[in-house]
């Protein structure tokens, strides 16, 4: 998904110059994006391996924050990305 968000940035800054952030397109990708991702969370939180604080749109104001992230290498935003899921805290392998 981090990839995709990258290569779409300069197509959705030109359709927002045409467009309104709540015209038809976007709301009906929101809805697209949503049906996608909070059946992923939920199941994700029911087995207990996700906070059960987290709602699906903050994974994706995370994804976003972290797409428009100044870099060239690719890796380095799927690392980053890598750590954000992770979380910063040390979890010792058991």
């Amino acid at each position: 998904m981090i990839g995709y968000l990258c290569t779409k940035r300069a197509l959705a800054h030109e359709l927002l110059n045409y467009l309104d952030e709540d015209a038809a397109l976007f709301q009906e990708c929101r809805r697209t994006v949503f049906a996608a991702g909070e059946p992923l969370l939920k199941r994700a939180q029911d087995a207990g391996v996700v906070r059960p604080d987290v709602e699906f749109s903050d994974v994706l104001q995370m994804l976003a924050g972290i797409s428009r992230m100044p870099v060239n290498d690719p890796a380095q935003v799927k690392h980053v990305v890598r750590i954000a899921l992770d979380g910063l805290r040390y979890r010792p392998q058991p």
